[in-house]
């Protein structure tokens, strides 16, 4: 199975209304979407956010998640994650390359039409049915602590393991993506190490939020709950680092009733919840591992 990874590349045009990128290749002579093969050790967001770089120039904010593709690529599957990816219009000059020689900005008919696959058509149609312009909110547990047993001082202060900074470094490009604003975190050590090499990579500054600790959570869950719906209406990229027990609660208590119902698997360290809103309305939450 080969893995692979690209984006929905979209803007507005003078007019306001959406446009959406295909790039020519001229090995192929096809028109597609801006996609390419997953590499060792890189993740399906890094592989989109990558693709999208080499193959157009652009350098675009990542959303939502969209539908992921399976078809036949000379006689072997191949599975393409897709999300969406917006530019501004002023940031959209496409910069050929040895691998792509043109790049047409089209509105969703043109490029449905255009697009020479079925499986791009099918991906272009689910973007344009959703919600174009979202905020993304990213719940993140921490990385990956050391073990309780192995620590003898107060909990608060247990620090990463060595396995947890590398996946702490490692946030730096699973996240690049999304292009975060602002952070937000407990104010225990695990937590607050995880986020620093991101925030300091972004050059942001962090706020330690009691609240989202595990004790203040035991004493009081709905004081997270209050939390993050405050922060769910400000149209920002946002990133809240908590704590295992506490995440599915938060979660659940911002959530509205068409997705109350949805699964929330158990995070593992440094795994995350995307959550997609529209001026504070949660229009869809994706689930990203810092190991796809």
């Amino acid at each position: 199975m080969i893995r692979a990874a690209g984006a929905v590349l979209w803007r507005e045009n003078s007019d306001l209304f959406v446009e959406i990128a295909l790039v020519h290749r001229s090995r192929y002579n096809d028109w597609t979407l801006p996609k390419g093969k997953i590499e060792d050790g890189e993740s399906a967001i890094e592989c989109a956010l990558r693709e999208v770089r080499e193959e157009t120039g652009i350098s675009a904010r990542f959303t939502r998640q969209l539908q992921t593709v399976e078809y036949e690529d000379a006689g072997q599957k191949k599975r393409v994650k897709f999300w969406a990816a917006h530019c501004a219009l002023d940031k959209s000059e496409f910069v050929p390359n040895d691998e792509v020689d043109q790049l047409k900005w089209l509105s969703a008919a043109q490029a449905i039409e255009l697009a020479t696959y079925p499986s791009d058509k099918e991906v272009i149609q689910e973007f344009i049915d959703g919600d174009q312009h979202t905020d993304t909110l990213i719940i993140l547990r921490h990385a990956k602590a050391l073990e309780r047993g192995d620590w003898d001082s107060d909990d608060s202060l247990r620090t990463l393991s060595e396995l947890g900074v590398e996946q702490a470094e490692s946030l730096i490009e699973h996240l690049r993506a999304f292009s975060i604003d602002e952070i937000y975190t407990s104010n225990y050590t695990r937590c607050v190490q995880t986020i620093t090499p991101l925030a300091n990579e972004r050059k942001l500054s962090f706020t330690q939020v009691p609240n989202l600790n595990e004790e203040n959570f035991e004493y009081d869950p709905e004081r997270s709950i209050s939390f993050a719906n405050a922060l769910k209406q400000d149209e920002k990229n946002i990133l809240i680092c908590s704590h295992n027990p506490v995440i599915p609660t938060m979660l659940r208590g911002i959530l509205n009733t068409k997705l109350k119902n949805k699964e929330l698997i158990k995070l593992e360290p440094g795994d995350a919840w995307v959550v997609h809103r529209v001026r504070g309305e949660i229009v869809g939450i994706d689930y990203l591992s810092i190991g796809n």
